[in-house]
């Protein structure tokens, strides 16, 4: 055979490669993305929450408000407070991985503020919290 007739059915077999593919092309596409998805470098987890630096502020910021409040303050005042607080407080113990119940509705005002307190305790043992900002 001459030159002419393998370069003819050169170009069938790749017309007919290509025709393969095109109508496939889905089945290709997502064989593509797998490989792709396998050997790419890992992307870094991304966090789930606030930054723990803004964590920590948000807490100092809203304590500090709740502890001086002038004694006019309305009761609905503090009672947003200290729900921002609490909801603060919850973050906090996510970002770390710590236990609390203050989520639960089923708490008494009492042991609100008996778990809140002892949040507070968890958070300066990890140094989220100084010492200063918790009492003693």
């Amino acid at each position: 055979m001459d030159a002419v007739v393998w370069v003819q059915v050169a170009v069938i077999l790749a017309v007919l490669a290509a025709a393969w593919v095109l109508l496939d092309w889905d089945a290709y596409g997502e064989r593509a993305r797998r490989l792709r998805r396998r050997f790419a470098p890992a992307e870094p987890p991304v966090p789930s929450g606030p930054p723990i630096e803004r964590i920590a502020a948000d807490l100092r910021r809203i304590r500090s408000a709740i502890r001086h409040a002038s004694p006019g303050t309305p009761v609905a005042r503090m009672r947003g407070w200290r729900a921002a607080y609490d909801d603060v407080l919850v973050a906090a113990c996510r970002a770390l991985d710590l236990e609390q119940s203050l989520e639960s509705s089923s708490l008494t005002a009492v042991e609100r503020e008996l778990e809140r307190e002892r949040v507070e305790r968890m958070l300066a043992r990890t140094g989220l919290l100084t010492d200063h900002d918790v009492e003693h």
